[in-house]
């Protein structure tokens, strides 16, 4: 169910036409009793996200090669995010942090990549997905996991989505400002110590006042998967319920079915040290995918309508419902305050 969608005011001086449209009427919309309007009430639904604008942002990050961090590949990759981040939004950070690694335990630069759409923005969303990729198959047969894996689910499939989105924001813009963070060394491993490690490093590098300013955030893993098959995130639900129905209600309105309305996953994700941090995100991902953590996680398993799913999702949550928590709805951080 949807909380009551706000009326989406804002402008864009590149395509002043491409707005998004009310419903015209000034009769107030049909509700569920509870202040949220049933999935087929809602109205001013866009679609500027292009599926296969995001299936080629997906396609050449895998062309780069295996994104392992400390890699040629991973850099390269990370200079063209940068480039394409750069081409829509205002302001572009390289937040880079080192940490010793397997199996050598050497330093090893990694770098979250940041984008910001109005960057002046008192209020906020965020939205997130990881770009690095696994060095070891540890899902494949044994005798076949010491090799990397190519990440186009699990890495692209999210990364693509939101470069997509930001072209969309930067030619329409939201009536909040939106940063999108390419986490970094989400996926290194072989154990969760090694694992998650650049979104640690924003949240910790996040001030109460930031973490203040964002309404939520929304987490993309893994869904690009042909079988898209989206359900509720235990850990999310705990803070940011009211995101998957929000995201349930728009897919169904726009005629998709890649988020459930039943079942449940219980995910240790980029989301949960935000979560600690006070940001209520939730984690968008398709965890039913025989592919993970294996060499077959190639492009041919994945879809550019999973892709559409999602990116037509997320604009329209943003566009009309910017609001579903706000600046009263804050989390308490259990990290130490900046």
């Amino acid at each position: 169910m949807l909380i009551v969608l706000l009326a989406l005011c804002f402008s864009c001086n590149s395509s002043p036409a491409a707005q998004a449209q009310d419903s015209g009427s000034d009769q107030p919309a049909a509700d569920n009793g509870d202040g949220s309007q049933p999935a087929d009430s809602i109205s001013g639904l866009t679609d500027y996200f292009d599926g296969d604008r995001a299936w080629s942002y997906l396609r050449q990050q895998v062309d780069f090669g295996f994104r392992v961090p400390g890699t040629v590949a991973h850099r390269s990759c990370r200079r063209w995010l940068a480039e394409e981040l750069g081409k829509y939004c205002a302001e572009v950070e390289l937040q880079e942090f080192v940490r010793q690694l397997p199996p050598n335990h050497e330093n090893v630069k990694m770098w979250n990549i940041i984008g910001r759409i109005n960057p002046a923005a008192e209020r906020r969303i965020l939205l997130a997905a990881h770009w690095d990729t696994r060095p070891s198959a540890d899902q494949n047969p044994p005798g076949q996991r010491d090799q990397p894996i190519a990440g186009a689910n699990d890495g692209a499939s999210g990364v693509a989505v939101l470069l997509e989105l930001a072209r969309v924001f930067s030619q329409v813009p939201p009536p909040v400002g939106v940063d999108i963070l390419l986490t970094d060394g989400e996926d290194y491993g072989p154990g969760f110590t090694t694992m998650f490690m650049g979104a640690e490093n924003f949240a910790n590098k996040l001030t109460i006042n930031e973490v203040r300013a964002y309404n939520y955030g929304i987490l993309l893993d893994m869904i690009g998967d042909k079988d898209l098959n989206i359900k509720p995130e235990h850990n999310s639900e705990a803070v940011a319920g009211r995101l998957y129905a929000a995201a349930y209600d728009y897919s169904q309105a726009l005629g998709y079915s890649g988020f459930k309305a039943s079942g449940s996953n219980n995910i240790i994700d980029d989301h949960l040290a935000l979560i600690d941090r006070g940001v209520r995100i939730y984690d968008f991902i398709d965890f039913d995918y025989p592919y993970w953590h294996t060499t077959e996680d190639t492009v041919d398993k994945c879809s550019r309508a999973s892709l559409e799913n999602v990116g037509r999702v997320l604009e329209n949550m943003i566009y009309l419902s910017p609001e579903l928590y706000g600046p009263d709805d804050h989390l308490t951080s259990q990290r130490v305050a900046r």
